[in-house]
Formats: C-alpha cells, structure tokens, sequence
C-alpha cells in the first residue's frame, strides 16, 4: 500500500513539474509575421479618435455628445484624459494643429493578453498649423484593450 501510494505521489509530483516548466510568463508574442490586421485596425481607431479631435474646432458639439462618440474608440485611461483635454479646449479655446492624415508606417512586437494587446508603431502625421503643414513620424507603444467584443485605444507612450 505504502508503495503505491508512494509510486502514485512520485507520478504526481512528475507531471506537475512537467506541467510547471512549459509555463511562460510572458503573453503570446507572435513572432515573424505581418501584422497587417493589427495595423489596419489601430490605424482605424487613430483616425476616428483624431477625427473627434478636429470636429472640436469645425462643429459645435457638447461634452455628453463628444464623449458618447469618443466611447466608441477609447477606454480609461485615455478617456478620462480626452474627456479632460476636450473641457479644458471649450474653456481656454486655442489653436489645435489639424490632423489632415496619418498612418501606420511600422508596427512590431504585437503582443496579446487575455482581453489586450499592445504594439510598438511608428505613425507618419501629415498636420496643419497656424503657418503652415508638416510631417512627422512619431513612435509609441500603443495599449488596447477588447470591450464588448471591441478593440478600443487605451494608451500610448512615445517611446525611442
């Protein structure tokens, strides 16, 4: 009895462990392939965000409405700020420079989490000021997170 129960203990210990070391800590990375879906669809919720941005300045639109709109895009933390940012633009009007197109020149290190994801991208802006218009090209870490069924912007940092 002794020794089965033994046998049986060791079996156990031998398939947790193996179990253990097939483990990874990191997300899923997805390594050597072309992230033309995940571009496509950031690239999507930078335009519609940016979109919203240049209506503050073409259309009257209250707060309830920009923010209703703006749900459909972002999530917190990026929505708490937008929502700040748009207030403080209605209370101290200022010249916004004008998001006239962008797009996703490169995008890497996708990495999925259970309801996120997260990229490193590089965005070329083509912007008008006060002056005149520019380019530039700018690289983030962007952070989504899945609601409903929705990818929607969650951050991004600038990175180097």
């Amino acid at each position: 009895m002794k020794k089965t129960l033994l046998f049986f203990l060791i079996l156990i210990t031998i398939i947790i462990y193996a179990k253990g070391s097939f483990v990874d800590a990191n997300p899923a990375t997805k390594k050597d392939i072309n992230y033309e879906k995940e571009r496509a669809m950031i690239e999507e919720l930078f335009r519609e965000r940016s979109k919203l941005w240049n209506d503050i300045y073409e259309r009257s639109m209250e707060i309830d409405e920009w923010t209703k709109e703006l749900k459909n895009i972002v999530v917190e933390p990026l929505l708490s700020f937008d929502a700040e940012a748009f207030r403080q633009a209605c209370e101290y009007p200022t010249d916004m420079d004008k998001v006239l197109d962008l797009r996703i020149v490169n995008i890497e290190d996708v990495a999925y989490g259970r309801d996120s994801m997260q990229a490193k991208i590089k965005i070329h802006w083509e912007m008008e000021g006060l002056s005149s218009k520019y380019q530039e090209e700018i690289n983030y870490i962007v952070e989504l997170k899945k609601e409903n069924k929705k990818w929607k912007l969650c951050d991004y940092n600038i990175y180097q």
